[in-house]
């Protein structure tokens, strides 16, 4: 049995080259996964515990104050030095357009520095800093160079160059060490010890000199390093476990690949498997050897799928700077990869192979299914899928009554309408695709011959499009998901907040800075906000400054709507929720006038600070005091640009006396971008399903074209061209891979509206509007990418058909 394995795998390579192909991408996603994170969590613990990596004991010290235990270290015998570990601190540094987010840590004292200069010196003033080779090619820096550190008013000069690593997230940088060491300060000590000591024992005696320091704590350094390390990737365990519920739905769809391959194949084969009955084989033999095949199978391409593995996970290495520690691997999570393979491989070849098993010699000799094989529907398929379907549709309905379990009703009606969905495709899709190719009949006999080809085996179709309607129908559902999230948060945004960049300036805007604004790239509109000074007699709080402004001009200068209930009628005073100029539960307030008090009748408002109250431009008049501008308003051309937030910002940099107070750009860039990476990242996750899918779209049309030797043939001798056999299959493939991508857009918004709109059921009443939504240019690029790839699919088995001679295929068994 294994020898006539091995055999037909060696005589017929081409047959599993699909078959492999989908093993060896689900397999690698599975691998690269284990290798790339836990790669990254090595890093990462390494990264944070660089201070104390050449540290034989550590000193924890909760309350700070690290003279008294230094003192008291260095007295105790074998301890050769006490020094404090360097804290970092997060900041941005920038060189013209080029910005980084940087770990800056004072100079560390020689005998416990972790990193080697690569060139220059470490700083010594403070005006000097030092960087890691990779911070300073990010921002485009050399050594004598200035860069700007966030919250100094002077520029730094880079001095020197480290070799320390880059990092996921932040580059290390240095700045000059503290005047008095830092040990007073400290937090931590870092030991080293005597050569020849033993730091175990140095520990213990640390341990007991140190009781009389409050809250002291010894950690030999491999003890505060796993530590360390544990602490600073938990966090990616979480991600990890994410990455591999989308490597499940990548093998799931591998798994219908295979199934589908192995399907085919039984088919193909149907001769071969008649005569092995004819001659004495029994059902369990037949069976067993189509299983040791498909343990063969996937073993060779489990092994492949642990090398791309290993070199996706290298090359995102490259990119994290994770390999800098060296890739991390953990057998035991391969071993389950690989496993998870072969199993999965056997597993989606078992009914295939059962189905072959009980073909009868007779039947199995004929060359395709009877008549009345071909006609048989499945009853019990066609039961069971219209129960899942009432299901799906009843627990939709529950999850529109709204309540806590809202989303547990549509996560099961998601899981039952799928199933449904899924189930029944043998029973649609053969009928769809002879439904569109009535409609395509004018396109000519090759057309029409395409359709009927691709519907001529139900569940060979129905395998190949059920795959691509699962990967296409979650993209979707993501896509749809993300896109009416950040729509239907957008238009919250700019409802409560139409102004994209508030700034306010306490004794007026300075000269210049409403120009400076008007002439920044990306600025659509500047409007100036007057404002005085008022003192109310009910001030919840005499210490703290508060204005009255008029907005009313601003708003028009912007030309956006303003908050609902925001602007003042003559007469009345808006203030905020929180006011210090209106008590909570005052419905009027009394301002001085200039000719006498002025009482207003106060509403509220969530968008007015609560140092304010924004009243009509005729009563600002009235009020006592002399107008000026307080607060200059700036409306962008596109609220979610961060380089135009960041022209803005820097032109209000240069006037210090002014404070950005508010507007909606920062909300909007933030939740752009957020939102534009998730859905990059997730699609290109899915990407790898819908690859595995497409696959087995080539792999249905290249065994089927072998299937087909003497129909082809047939056509070629009445007339029939090459290039008719290959727009043929093109056809073919297009339809096959036009309706799956159809249904999964029509599942994956229907999935995407029901989680979203449940979400949003469950929230407080009038917090958001929904706003269903999907990304034009994400699903058109999906949908290209479907058909692109089945245009080239077809390729191969084109040119096989092709340029077979009809007397070369007539001879065909």
């Amino acid at each position: 049995m294994w020898r006539e394995a091995v055999s037909e795998l060696r005589l017929h390579p081409s047959r599993f080259v699909a078959t492999l192909l989908a093993i060896a991408i689900s397999v690698g996603f599975i691998a690269a996964i284990s290798v790339f994170i836990n790669s990254q969590q090595n890093a990462m613990g390494k990264q944070a515990a660089l201070p104390i990596s050449t540290s034989d004991a550590v000193i924890a010290l909760p309350e700070g104050g690290g003279a008294q235990a230094a003192e008291l270290a260095g007295a105790v015998d074998g301890v050769a030095s006490v020094d404090p570990v360097p804290t970092g601190a997060v900041s941005f540094l920038s060189k013209g357009d080029r910005s980084v987010t940087t770990e800056l840590y004072p100079v560390p004292a020689e005998h416990v520095r972790w990193s080697q200069l690569v060139d220059g010196a470490y700083p010594a003033s403070d005006d000097e800093l030092a960087l890691s080779e990779a911070a300073a090619r990010e921002l485009g820096a050399a050594i004598g160079d200035t860069v700007e550190l966030e919250g100094m008013d002077q520029p730094m000069r880079l001095v020197g160059l480290t070799d320390d690593p880059m990092s996921l997230f932040t580059v290390i940088g240095y700045v000059a060490p503290y005047a008095d060491g830092g040990v007073d300060g400290a937090y931590q000590l870092s030991v080293r010890v005597d050569s020849g000591a033993d730091a175990e024992q140095v520990a213990d005696a640390l341990t007991t000199r140190l009781k009389a320091v409050s809250g002291a704590e010894v950690q030999t350094g491999v003890e505060a390093r796993t530590e360390t390390l544990t602490q600073a990737t938990a966090g990616l365990d979480v991600f990890k476990y994410l990455l591999q519920g989308f490597a499940a739905i990548a093998l799931l769809v591998g798994m219908i690949t295979i199934a589908n391959t192995f399907t085919i194949l039984v088919a193909q084969r149907r001769r071969q498997l008649a005569l092995l009955r004819a001659i004495g084989a029994t059902p369990g033999q037949v069976t067993g050897r189509l299983l040791v095949e498909s343990f063969l199978l996937g073993a060779i391409g489990s092994a492949a799928g642990l090398a791309v593995g290993f070199l996706v996970a290298w090359i995102g290495g490259q990119v994290t700077g994770s390999n800098y520690f060296g890739l991390t691997v953990v057998p035991a999570e391969l071993g389950i990869a690989f496993g998870v393979g072969v199993l999965a491989t056997m597993v989606s070849a078992v009914v295939p192979a059962l189905r072959a098993a009980r073909v009868k010699p007779l039947e199995a000799l004929q060359v395709v299914p009877t008549a009345q094989q071909a006609r048989r529907a499945s009853v019990a398929r066609l039961v069971v899928c219209l129960l899942f379907a009432a299901l799906g549709v009843l627990l939709v309905v529950q999850s529109r009554a709204g309540g806590e379990w809202a989303m547990v009703w549509a996560v099961l009606a998601g899981f039952a309408i799928t199933a449904a969905v899924l189930g029944g495709a043998p029973l649609y899709i053969a009928p769809l695709l002879r439904l569109v190719g009535r409609a395509f009949g004018w396109a000519g006999p090759t057309t029409r011959l395409a359709f009927a080809n691709a519907a001529r085996n139900p569940r060979r179709a129905a395998s190949t499009a059920t795959a691509l309607m699962l990967a296409v129908g979650l993209i979707v559902t993501l896509q749809v998901a993300l896109a009416t999230m950040r729509t239907t948060g957008m238009e919250a945004i700019a409802r409560e907040y139409p102004v994209d960049v508030a700034v306010s300036f306490a004794d007026g805007a300075p000269e210049g800075v409403v120009d400076d604004l008007r002439d920044t790239g990306g600025v659509a509109a500047v409007g100036t906000v007057p404002a005085k000074p008022v003192e109310s007699q009910d001030a919840v709080d005499d210490q703290t400054p508060t204005w009255a402004y008029a907005p009313q001009g601003a708003y028009d200068e912007l030309g956006v709507t303003p908050p609902e209930g925001s602007m003042p009628s003559e007469g009345t005073a808006v203030a905020g929720d929180w006011s210090l100029v209106v008590p909570d539960g005052a419905t009027t307030v009394t301002l001085p006038g200039a000719d006498g008090d002025v009482t207003l009748k106060v509403a509220r408002s969530s968008s007015i600070n609560y140092d304010a109250i924004a009243v009509s431009p005729a009563t600002l008049d009235k009020l006592a005091g002399t107008a000026a501008v307080h607060q200059v308003w700036v409306q962008l051309q596109d609220r979610t640009s961060s380089s135009a937030l960041n022209n803005v910002l820097k032109i209000t940099d240069q006037f210090p006396e002014g404070t950005v107070d508010g507007g909606g750009a920062i909300m909007a860039s933030l939740v752009s971008q957020v939102l534009d990476v998730m859905l990059i990242v997730l699609t290109a996750l899915l990407g790898v399903a819908v690859l595995i899918a497409l696959v087995g779209v080539g792999n249905t049309l290249g065994l089927s074209v072998i299937e087909r030797q003497r129909e082809s043939a047939l056509l070629r001798a009445l007339g029939m061209q090459r290039a008719g056999l290959r727009s043929m299959l093109v056809v073919e493939a297009v339809a096959l891979v036009g309706i799956g991508t159809v249904i999964g857009l029509i599942a994956g918004v229907f999935f995407g509206w029901l989680g979203v709109s449940t979400a949003f059921s469950m929230m407080p009443e009038g917090v958001m509007d929904l706003r269903l939504s999907l990304d034009p240019w994400y699903t058109l690029g999906l949908i290209l990418v479907c058909l692109i790839a089945a245009v080239l699919a077809s390729i191969l088995p084109g040119r096989r058909a092709a340029n077979a001679t009809p007397t070369e295929a007539l001879a065909v068994e």
